[in-house]
């Protein structure tokens, strides 16, 4: 199975901010791993990382609901 490689415009569009912002949750809040280099001009991110990433990042915001019922 191939994973398919996101640009970081890409990426950022996926996650729905922009590439500045995307440059900034990893580079100030480290919120999210630098984006990969792939080849040489081939830089980006993993979809299946980046969906990942949603995954956890939602299961988080759920278990904080539920603790603070």
């Amino acid at each position: 199975m191939q994973d398919n490689i996101l640009s970081v415009g890409e990426a950022a569009k996926m996650l729905g901010v922009d590439r500045t912002t995307l440059w900034r949750m990893h580079a100030k809040y480290k919120m999210i791993a630098p984006p990969a280099r792939f080849s040489i001009g081939r830089t980006g991110y993993l979809r299946s990382y980046l969906e990942n990433w949603m995954q956890e990042r939602m299961n988080e915001a759920i278990e904080e609901l539920n603790q603070s019922k």
